[in-house]
């Protein structure tokens, strides 16, 4: 078995101006080593669950919505408890202990694993170009030498195995296994939906980017996440990860993603709308969140307030040591 490498040194390292706090040390060696750290708590396990109430209520009223199709992305501009969570300190901190003190939201999504639903299969995305074959984050300072997309996947409800907890490869954010640039036949075309087939990737075969055809991660290297309710796992997702299937009766597991950028990176570079998911999303209302510090780049439209006219906690880097 041959398996491709690139030279990923733009990517698997933390930033060289990085905000670490000595309590959190540990955690961002870590993160470094195995390409995600958890769990970190967020919230009392009463204050996530009700939370959730609130949200799965208010999501069900689209009034306000960026994009006008079934998908959860970016819900954080018309559900004000998202709007806060994206701000939540602790996140900020573990960022700013990874990319330095600025940096953007760019992306929310909701992921929700109801009983029965099939797991989902390994996979590993740098720029998600997976999703119609262009690039919707790119990076764009020289000489850059750290990570340059994190996912703070919080959740909500239990994440057990009997759920269908997340699941990671340590250390494999810095081996190509997958390559996103490739032509493959499945997703990419209006057809095929988000929650639809068993494909285990949202209606994508994530098989088809796999560098070598033979390539089967080890059950044994796996490590499986399970996680209380008001807990979170940050990872880079060039990290291969996945996760269980929900062999419950009764019990939907929930969870929320908040994707996180430097500034400098460029996101949905030239790009009116894209595809994804069997699901088209018109980007001319979108616009990134600055969550932290100062953006010297001017490369994407920034948003201060969500669609309530809420101010988002603009610029509020975590302190220095």
């Amino acid at each position: 078995m041959t398996i491709q490498t690139k030279d990923f040194t733009a990517t698997t390292g933390i930033a060289a101006n990085a905000i670490i706090p000595d309590d959190i040390r540990g955690d961002i060696a870590k993160f470094e080593r195995d390409g995600f750290v958890g769990p970190i708590k967020l919230y009392e396990p009463k204050e996530a669950e009700q939370l959730i109430r609130e949200i799965r209520v208010k999501n069900q009223n689209t009034d306000h919505v960026l994009y006008k199709n079934y998908m959860s992305y970016d819900r954080h501009f018309d559900i004000s408890e998202l709007s806060r969570h994206i701000c939540h300190p602790t996140i900020l901190r573990y960022i700013a202990a990874i990319f330095g003190p600025d940096f953007l939201l760019w992306r929310t999504e909701f992921f929700p694993k109801f009983p029965g639903a099939a797991g989902t299969e390994w996979h590993q995305v740098r720029d998600y170009s997976y999703t119609g074959g262009k690039p919707l984050i790119v990076p764009t300072k020289t000489g850059w030498n750290a990570f340059i997309d994190i996912t703070v996947w919080t959740a909500f409800t239990p994440a057990t195995k009997k759920t269908g907890c997340m699941r990671f490869l340590p250390g494999s954010h810095l081996i190509n296994f997958f390559d996103e640039s490739k032509s493959v036949k499945t997703g990419r075309s209006a057809h095929y939906r988000h929650m639809d087939g068993d494909t285990g990737f949202f209606g994508y075969n994530y098989a088809e980017f796999k560098t070598d055809a033979d390539w089967e991660p080890r059950d044994s290297d796996a490590v499986e996440m399970e996680m209380a309710p008001g807990e979170a796992v940050i990872f880079t997702a060039s990290c291969v990860h996945g996760s269980l299937p929900n062999t419950s009766e009764r019990e939907t597991r929930f969870a929320i993603s908040s994707r996180y950028v430097p500034t400098h990176v460029r996101v949905y570079p030239g790009l009116a709308e894209y595809t994804a998911h069997g699901q088209t999303f018109d980007l001319s209302t979108f616009a990134s969140v600055l969550v932290s510090g100062t953006d010297e780049y001017g490369h994407n439209k920034l948003r201060t307030t969500n669609n309530f006219g809420e101010p988002f906690e603009f610029g509020k880097a975590p302190a220095r040591n």
